[in-house]
């Protein structure tokens, strides 16, 4: 995020250190269920210094949080989502870009590891490292299962929370059972690449991470 947004973030956190627990425990819900609307971070930060300001005048007052805001917080979290401009098709295709490459730089480390152990224990040619269909394919596969798993959570922050950690866990169980069963059943080779080359891909996927960070709130 660019620093405009770090910094009404960073107030945020401690503004919001002065509401009750109840208070703090509606309000991050809220922002949970905010991550995913498609208006920018700092618009974002912007509602919820807003909601943040309304609870702390009403607990001045006596009110708790539905006297506030009313008991519908995911209908009064979509009327004000509502009123906000949307962010263009290009600025959310950033946004998932920018959000999917953290997890892609540990894949790619925790398969380096693995090519690594390979070759301590004899089973690959140093410094060759072969790239399979199953890696490949395997490692899509987990991408897309934590691409789904963060807006699931975020949308259904108001739900059953039993029912969304079992869906969650549903979820995460199929997705990495898929992708084991790729990388052990689709052993066809793909490249071969040295494990110094190897080693800069995770570098420049970080740094387009932070790149794109910095330019988008």
């Amino acid at each position: 995020m660019n620093q405009r947004t770090k910094s009404l973030l960073q107030e945020n956190n401690q503004t919001e250190k002065q509401l009750s627990d109840a208070s703090q425990q509606v309000l991050t819900d809220i922002v949970v269920y905010l991550r995913t609307a498609p208006i920018s971070m700092y618009r974002q930060e912007i509602v919820r210094r807003d909601i943040t300001r309304m609870l702390l005048d009403g607990e001045a007052r006596g009110d708790n949080a539905s006297s506030v805001i009313g008991n519908d917080y995911q209908a009064f979290c979509d009327s004000v989502i509502a009123e906000l401009p949307p962010l263009s098709g290009r600025t959310r295709a950033l946004g998932a870009l920018r959000d999917v490459l953290p997890a892609a730089v540990v894949l790619l480390l925790i398969w380096l590891v693995g090519r690594l152990a390979e070759y301590i224990a004899g089973v690959s040619v140093w410094p060759a490292l072969t790239v399979t269909v199953g890696d490949v394919l395997g490692g899509v596969l987990l991408l897309a299962v934590a691409s789904a798993a963060v807006p699931m959570i975020c949308r259904t922050a108001f739900s059953t929370r039993k029912r969304v950690s079992a869906l969650l866990f549903g979820l995460l169980f199929i997705g990495l059972f898929a992708a084991l069963c790729a990388g052990f059943f689709l052993k066809q080779p793909l490249l071969t690449v040295h494990f110094a080359a190897a080693l800069f891909v995770p570098l420049i996927l970080f740094a387009a991470y932070k790149l794109l960070d910095a330019k988008l709130d």
